[in-house]
């Protein structure tokens, strides 16, 4: 487990000013869960996930991995502790004058995987496969595309069977496809691995479909804390709500216009057609989007409610499990 408690970091600037990036932040992040973080630029989420590895010092607060306050070790003690730790950067970090197989080599030289030349040759050729590029071992990261190179990236961190691994904008610089393509990748090593997976981003579609949880951040705090599943269907907060981005604008409205979310649609239609015969009313519906999050899937409606007992009809959809708000121009859903 890894565990932030009460963790705030600020940094120095010229003219003794300073810049507060985390506020007072409290975090549990268990085994084996994906947990995405996410916030528009200058929430803090970067910063934090440097906290993880011990890149960056709290200038208050605690920093726990499996128990151990990583701020209170030696040099060579965090060393130790950081081969449990993998990291992918949003830039790759390669190194250009070595091949792609030698990259991942080197990382596993410096974790000190094995003293045998073989089984690190082996371990380096089994987690290039796994990442799809078992045909460029021998090419330069200079002959790779982007997202060929972040699969290098990836390979290498997982190299050493780290216990965690830190996502730091990894899909943001890639094109869409090219970044479900990383997602694939990480679904795959999440099922074969178990490994504990801390995503970092601001595309909430990726987080959708590789996290079981996502935290919300804004202004260095965390403002949102809860299951994908249950952030797409029921956000708390304007920057939540931004984030997920479904902002539908009519041409026309009324008090009479609203927006349904649900999970699984399998009941949909037939509450919606039990609500219409219990409450004599009429549903016209003006939008609709599915989203598949996880193995679930979550439906919106924007539709309007006519009749004389509309306000009982939403009280029994909610009553059903189906969320219900009054439709706003600016609304986010």
């Amino acid at each position: 487990m890894i565990e932030l408690v009460n963790v705030s970091k600020i940094y120095k600037l010229e003219n003794k000013k300073e810049s507060l990036v985390l506020k007072d932040v409290s975090l549990s992040i268990n085994e084996s869960e994906s947990i995405g973080i996410v916030g528009y630029s200058g929430a803090g989420k970067s910063t934090l996930i440097r906290l993880l590895n011990g890149l960056v010092k709290p200038s208050s607060g605690n920093v726990l991995v499996d128990g151990i306050d990583i701020n209170s070790l030696k040099k060579n003690e965090l060393n130790f502790l950081r081969h449990k730790i993998g990291m992918i950067f949003q830039d790759y970090n390669l190194l250009s004058s070595l091949k792609v197989i030698d990259n991942v080599l080197l990382s596993l030289k410096i974790s000190k995987y094995s003293d045998s030349k073989s089984e690190n040759l082996e371990r380096a050729k089994e987690v290039l496969n796994l990442v799809g590029l078992s045909d460029k071992l021998n090419e330069y990261p200079k002959n790779l595309s982007g997202g060929q190179r972040q699969r290098v990236a990836i390979a290498r961190a997982i190299a050493s069977k780290p216990k965690y691994l830190l996502c730091d904008e990894i899909t943001s610089a890639l094109d869409n496809n090219t970044a479900l393509e990383i997602i694939e990748i990480l679904n795959d090593i999440k099922e074969k691995t178990n490994v504990t997976i801390i995503f970092i981003t601001h595309q909430l579609e990726m987080v959708r479909k590789l996290c079981d949880r996502v935290v919300v951040m804004d202004s260095g705090e965390i403002i949102e804390d809860q299951k994908v599943l249950e952030l797409f269907i029921s956000p708390k907060t304007k920057t939540a709500k931004t984030l997920i981005n479904l902002k539908t604008e009519l041409d026309e409205y009324n008090d009479n216009t609203f927006i349904l979310k649900y999970k699984n649609s399998a009941n949909k239609e037939r509450i919606l057609s039990e609500t219409i015969k219990k409450f004599e009313i009429d549903f016209n519906i003006l939008s609709a989007k599915t989203l598949d999050i996880g193995k679930n899937i979550v439906g919106y409606l924007i539709l309007e409610i006519t009749g004389n007992r509309v306000d009982e009809a939403i009280i029994y959809l909610k009553n059903k499990g189906i969320e219900v708000e009054k439709y706003e121009v600016d609304t986010y859903w």
